[in-house]
């Protein structure tokens, strides 16, 4: 009994941990930790989606044995749903009924996905929050919040106290020129895959992503960095540009592209200007972004490389 125990709670980490594609519950336990930093509110909407898409994904994966219950598949759209309710509505039954509603459409979505073997990536989140946050919206069902509230950062203070007296101690400081803006901006990339703008929970995510796999958080700030560059040369908002917000669909690209491959690094470079140039046409529309524009880059590119290895393959003769 200890042991499914044990392995139900990894499964829910590895959920959380594949919102950056990363198999390893220790990286899931280190991005939670970051999001309690932040918010513990937004903490227990992300327990509670991931707890509730691992355990109907328990009941749907048992028969069907895809064997992405194991991975945390079930858990990542799951998730965000919970982040992204509690981010706009605030903790409260309520809201945490339409999590579970949320997360358990997300679920099923992702199961359907799983069986037919298409890649859908965050796109179940991306479509029921579309749909859920007009829902709720249209008809002023939740009150939204602004955040952070005292109440839910209570932990957030304290640290960064103890982290600005550490830097003080190194002889450092926030406002430090030593400290490049770019980096901490670029930095802000990792944390608003989780609509967090704090630096301390962004620095938690991008080591999180390093523990499980290296390559792909240095490809993560190269894309975040580029991305950064790319909007300023477009003349995109600077609020945008230095809260991580025109960077962290760069991120997912460069996590989902990372290798040791020299393509990797050019599906990296097109991967992060497809993503601006779609989050800026989203932007103009006044059409939510979240993480479409990363589903739209990936979906395009992977297009992109089925058509040019099929062609290379039609070109390719063997000579006896």
């Amino acid at each position: 009994m200890i042991k499914k125990i044990e392995e139900f709670v990894k499964w829910n980490f590895r959920g959380i941990a594949q919102i950056m594609f990363q198999k390893n519950a220790t990286t899931g336990l280190i991005f939670f930790i970051g999001i309690v930093y932040c918010s513990w509110h937004m903490a227990i909407g992300l327990l509670v989606g991931t707890i509730t898409g691992t355990a109907l994904g328990y009941l749907l994966d048992s028969k069907n044995d895809t064997k992405g219950l194991k991975k945390g598949m079930y858990g990542f759209n799951a998730a965000l749903m919970g982040i992204i309710i509690v981010f706009q509505y605030g903790l409260s039954w309520t809201s945490l009924g339409w999590v579970i509603g949320s997360a358990a459409v997300a679920t099923l979505m992702m199961h359907v996905a799983l069986l037919k073997e298409i890649r859908i990536f965050t796109f179940p989140f991306v479509f029921l929050s579309w749909i859920v946050i007009y829902l709720i919206n249209s008809k002023s069902l939740l009150p939204l919040v602004s955040h952070p509230t005292v109440d839910e950062n209570l932990l957030q203070q304290p640290i960064t106290e103890m982290f600005e007296r550490f830097l003080v101690f190194i002889g450092m400081s926030y406002q430090d020129e030593r400290l490049d803006d770019v980096l901490i901006f670029a930095t802000h990339g990792f944390g608003q895959v989780m609509f967090q703008a704090s630096f301390l929970a962004s620095l938690m995510f991008l080591i999180g992503v390093y523990v499980n796999k290296p390559v792909a958080a240095l490809y993560g700030m190269f894309a975040s960095i580029l991305a950064i560059t790319i909007s300023r040369m477009i003349e995109g908002p600077d609020v945008v540009i230095g809260t991580g917000m025109v960077s962290f669909n760069a991120v997912l690209c460069a996590i989902a592209f990372s290798g040791t491959r020299h393509r990797d690094g050019l599906l990296v470079i097109f991967s992060t200007i497809l993503t601006v140039l779609i989050d800026s046409l989203m932007n103009k529309f006044e059409i939510p972004a979240y993480t479409f524009p990363f589903v739209m880059t990936m979906w395009i590119l992977l297009f992109a490389e089925k058509r040019i290895r099929r062609l290379s393959n039609m070109f390719t003769t063997d000579v006896d």
